[in-house]
């Protein structure tokens, strides 16, 4: 996380944006700035900002953290105090000279604020609460799914490309028959401690990227990266009621660093089309044809929904256009249990010929009503 981030500034919105509102600039500026859909140079960079910023916010725990952060201005420019970030001139001794230190895999006593400030000083690398080797790059696909998997639930087969660990080397980069050696800037502690003013962060080392120890003479096959590029086969598993545009987190997916700790994988979830229905919320619409009989007479009919076919009355007189609800029977929101309805949406369809028979018995019914 950039110190100077502001994620409502990154969606657009406002600090007292409503749930809906941020899920709405998110879905926006996702489709915009989605690798598949826009090819300008930082548009795949900007749509990683808009996750992360999504990510955090989205979820009330974690906006609640990043909102105290905030207002005492751990962002540049984010608002709070100053905007100028936290003053920790406090704990120095009067006069100076004092610098006040802490380690960034020792938040604990923060409480919930301990995962943000980990990702600000530490710039969002995992791997335990102490500095360690820094987690693999994360990966982004898409993936389309039927729009019935999407609204029950189910799994979706990617092909995933990826950084795995070198066989001939186990990982450590360092070719056969060697060793990496102590990192010579860190001394093998995998973390080294910058000032900041009146106080210090300690973070991992960039020369042995947390590891504590560096390769003198690299594998052959990986040249020293400790990984290989693979390709495997994986199942992903989309939740019922996932919206299209959606995104999937897969944890421990992404590229495996060359500290063996692996990124995350991102699958942006994109609807096929189908015939039968359409969409809006976790409500679903549908056709139901009605012939001439059944829309005056009224009848039982079958409607197809997503969670299957179900029994519904039609009531006599029933017109093009209207609509006959199927309560409960739209899409279910396995996240908060909430499921829609789905609207049978009628059209009468009339006969385009009709016998001598057929036509005067309807000019009589023509009659009886008082139609001619």
């Amino acid at each position: 996380m950039a110190a100077n981030r502001d994620f409502y500034a990154v969606l657009g919105v406002t600090e007292n944006a409503t749930e809906e509102d941020i899920k709405k600039a998110y879905r926006t500026l996702a489709m915009k700035y989605h690798p598949d859909r826009n090819a300008e140079a930082g548009a795949a960079e900007k749509f990683k900002e808009v996750n992360e910023a999504y990510q955090t916010l989205s979820d009330p725990k974690k906006r609640q953290e990043y909102d105290m952060l905030r207002k005492y201005g751990a962002f540049a420019g984010a608002g709070g105090p100053g905007g100028g970030g936290f003053d920790f001139s406090q704990y120095g001794r009067p006069g100076g000279g004092q610098t006040f230190r802490f380690d960034v895999g020792d938040l604990g006593d923060l409480g919930g604020l301990g995962g943000l400030f980990d990702q600000m000083f530490r710039g969002g690398e995992a791997g335990g609460r102490r500095p360690g080797p820094a987690a693999g790059r994360d990966i982004e696909m898409t993936v389309e799914v039927p729009f019935s998997t999407a609204a029950k639930g189910g799994t979706a087969k990617i092909n995933l490309g990826r950084d795995e660990p070198c066989m001939t080397c186990a990982g450590t980069g360092a070719a056969p028959g060697t060793q990496p050696k102590t990192c010579p800037q860190c001394g093998g502690r995998g973390t080294v401690t910058v000032g900041m003013g009146q106080f210090g962060v300690t973070r991992a080392c960039p020369s042995c990227a947390g590891k504590g120890t560096v390769v003198e003479k690299p594998c052959p096959d990986c040249k020293g990266a400790g990984t290989r590029r693979a390709r495997r086969p994986l199942r992903v598993r989309i939740p019922a009621g996932i919206n299209d545009g959606g995104v999937i987190r897969v944890k421990g997916e992404g590229n495996v660093g060359a500290g063996g700790l692996p990124g995350d994988l991102y699958v942006t979830v994109r609807l096929k089309p189908d015939a039968r229905y359409r969409r809006d919320g976790l409500d679903t619409y549908g056709k139901l044809e009605l012939n001439l009989a059944e829309a005056l007479l009224g009848a039982k009919k079958a409607v197809e929904t997503v969670q299957g076919k179900f029994a519904v009355k039609v009531p006599p007189g029933i017109e093009t256009g209207k609509k006959i609800r199927v309560k409960g029977k739209g899409i279910r929101d396995e996240r908060t249990g909430r499921v829609g309805d789905h609207y049978a949406e009628v059209k009468v369809k009339m006969p385009k010929k009709m016998s001598r028979e057929q036509r005067k018995l309807f000019e009589r019914y023509a009659e009886v009503m008082g139609w001619t």
